[in-house]
């Protein structure tokens, strides 16, 4: 059987600015994305041409029906119904943390759908059928580093930056993304903007003078008392904390690998559920290998 693997990086928005409201009630932003790496896995595996597309996944709680946008995926480029493969799910992207998890896969399925059996298909259609499934969607077709605006599907990529250390972390709670929007429309005045602060340094020799301009305008609106506490540890560390798209993840950029897991040991000891130390990643979903149908592997790109 043929096998597809790939492997999925998750984002987070080194900065995030609401720039306003559209008449259907969708906002539009301003903000600056990133792959880091912590991956999804999502491999495809041909079957019998009448077998119906399955879906599985390693983590109880995530969806395996058409509420997964893997499935929406599949349908979007191959119609109701499809037949000839199934699909399993390796979770390791935190779920409602604001770090792209369900949009991430749901790219890499559209990416691996083409390979094995649209390949011609243009990558015009691709961000097409990728707007439609989700804002996030369009960026995780070419991951690093971009600037996106309107509803986040306006996606404009930019130069890669130097590798970054970062510690995340999560609580056990999540953030309703709709009531995070109301919170903030019920806010007065204008929240000062990061994106203009942040795009000059993403080359800085300083990564600190980077992430010092990282800033979110959730963060103005989101007092869960897990998001709390991971702030006041951050800071202890002089590392400047910023949520993750609405939520509820919290990133922080260090120094060095060291501040970082001194940071990360000092987030385990307060009992934060989810914490990891990476790095930002320079690309987007790639493909770990490709099983011919004899068996043999080998590399393989989307």
């Amino acid at each position: 059987m043929q096998s597809l693997v790939l492997n999925i990086p998750a984002k987070i928005n080194l900065s995030l600015d609401i720039t306003g409201k559209r008449e259907d009630g969708y906002h539009t932003l301003r903000s600056v994305f990133q792959t880091v790496g912590i991956y999804d896995r999502l491999t495809v595996t041909k079957t019998d041409a009448g077998e119906p597309v399955t879906l599985t996944c390693d983590t109880a709680g995530i969806p395996t029906d058409r509420r997964n946008l893997v499935l929406r995926a599949v349908e979007a480029l191959l119609g109701e119904n499809p037949c000839g493969f199934t699909m399993h799910l390796q979770k390791h992207i935190p779920s409602q943390a604001g770090m792209g998890g369900g949009s991430a896969d749901c790219a890499a399925a559209l990416l691996g759908i083409r390979q094995m059996f649209l390949p011609e298909l243009p990558d015009a259609v691709l961000h097409e059928k990728a707007a439609t499934l989700g804002a996030d969607v369009p960026f995780f077709l070419k991951g690093g580093t971009a600037l996106c605006e309107g509803i986040g599907d306006l996606v404009t990529p930019l130069m890669p930056m130097p590798k970054r250390i970062l510690v995340i972390a999560k609580g056990t709670e999540g953030i309703s993304t709709p009531a995070a929007y109301r919170a903030f429309d019920a806010l007065p005045g204008s929240p000062p903007k990061h994106t203009v602060r942040v795009l000059p340094l993403l080359y800085a020799a300083d990564a600190m003078r980077l992430f010092s301009a990282c800033g979110n305008h959730f963060d103005l609106v989101t007092k869960l008392p897990e998001v709390e506490q991971i702030r006041r540890v951050m800071r202890s560390y002089q590392v400047n904390p910023v949520l993750s798209g609405s939520g509820a993840a919290v990133f922080g950029g260090c120094r060095s690998k060291a501040q970082a897991e001194e940071l990360a040991a000092a987030l385990r000891a307060a009992g934060i559920a989810y914490v990891a130390v990476c790095s930002t990643h320079s690309g987007g979903i790639t493909a770990l290998s490709v099983t011919s149908a004899d068996g043999r592997n080998a590399p393989a790109a989307p």
